[in-house]
Order: structure tokens, then sequence, then C-alpha cells
């Protein structure tokens, strides 16, 4: 177990308990009642442990003050039990697990709040008011910060131009992040690379946004 490998595990857990005594705590305990559980499953795929999961993630984001960086991306947390929403995704290490969006400080990487994907109808935020669920999970994972100067870091599964507007001009907030080429907002101009030179870099600059293409070697 990575808590209380001798390589890399915070001395802390050491002194806290053995290793053995914790994965017997871990065995006996149990986070709801398991006989109003599978009512409870019916509106709600993460029934088993909602409760303490929410309490969990809610102290996550009162306990710690994060710096002015911060980074919304997503994981696949190893997992091969039986489970409705289980992904695979073969191009992570892992490729079996639940996925979860986080939303972490950039310099500690401390966990501020995070959201298991459920599937198409069982995660929230659900998309509204025409903007995408990566627009709605990046907004709403940056509520208690709006308006304090932060800036956030985003892949291209959740960058976009409507976000960078959104967060700048609602939320007083920046961002940097990739973006697919195949966005429709980006003009074809900074998607032709066959007439430029390997290495270098164009710049479109609208209002308050730059957007920079690089041109790298494919060879």
């Amino acid at each position: 177990m990575e808590m209380f490998s001798p390589k890399t595990g915070p001395p802390i857990y050491f002194a806290a308990m053995s290793e053995y005594r914790f994965c017997f705590l871990l065995s006996c305990l149990r986070f709801d009642d398991k006989d109003t559980r599978a009512q409870r499953q019916t509106t709600n795929k993460f029934a088993a442990i909602r409760v303490i999961w929410d309490i969990f993630i809610d102290n996550c984001g009162k306990m710690y003050v994060p710096s002015e960086t911060v980074t919304v991306d997503e994981q696949l947390l190893a997992f091969h039990g039986n489970c409705p929403f289980r992904m695979y995704i073969p191009s992570k290490p892992a490729k079996y697990g639940i996925k979860l969006f986080l939303i972490c400080d950039s310099k500690s990487k401390y966990m501020l709040r995070a959201i298991p994907y459920l599937g198409k109808e069982g995660t929230q935020p659900q998309a509204r008011g025409g903007i995408n669920v990566g627009h709605k999970i990046t907004k709403d994972f940056k509520e208690p910060y709006h308006n304090r100067n932060r800036n956030v870091t985003t892949d291209n599964w959740f960058s976009s131009a409507p976000l960078v507007t959104d967060l700048l001009h609602n939320c007083g907030m920046t961002l940097v992040g990739t973006v697919k080429a195949n966005k429709k907002e980006i003009p074809q101009e900074m998607k032709e690379t066959r007439t430029r030179i390997v290495g270098s870099s164009a710049f479109l600059f609208v209002n308050d946004m730059t957007l920079v293409s690089y041109c790298k070697d494919t060879s």
C-alpha cells in the first residue's frame, strides 16, 4: 500500500497506526444503511458512499485555502470491482476504474473538490443553457473562488472560448489551457501548418483572449 510504503509513504501514517491496523479498520468500515441502499440506488448510483463522500469533499474545500492557481482535470481511479459506472479507458495506465473530475491546488496538488462520473444520466452537474458539461463542471468547481483573482488551468476536454469569456467577465478569473483544433471558434488560419516553419508559433488576439498555435515536427 502506497500510504505505508517506506520509500514514498509520509511518516505521519506510520506514527498514527500500523499498516495491519489500518487494513483491519478499513475492512470493518460501513458507510450507509444496507437495508435502504437498493431503494436509494434507483435515484443515486453513488448511494453506497454518497453521504460520507459529500462530508469528505465538503471538508476538503473548507480546510484549505488554495494558491492563486488551481487545476481542473479528470482522473481514472483504478478499480476492478462490480460497479455500474466503472469505465474502460485503454489510454490510461489502469485501463479500468472510476473516473473523477477534480479541482486541485496547482502548487501543493491538494484536492479541493471532486465529482464522480456516474454515466451520462447520473453525473451532476448536467450541462444547461447551451453550455457543455466541461464548461459547467469548471465553472461550478470554481464558484467558491469567483472574483478572487485566481487562474485555472484545464486540458482540451474543458477548454473553450465561451468558458474563457464566462470566467473572465462573470467570475473574475482567468484561464490557461489547451484546446482542440476542431473547436468551431478556432479560425482556419490557425489550423494551417503546412507552410509554417517547424518550431514557430502563430498568435491570435481577440478582445481579452490570446490563442497560440505551435508548429511541431510530426516526422
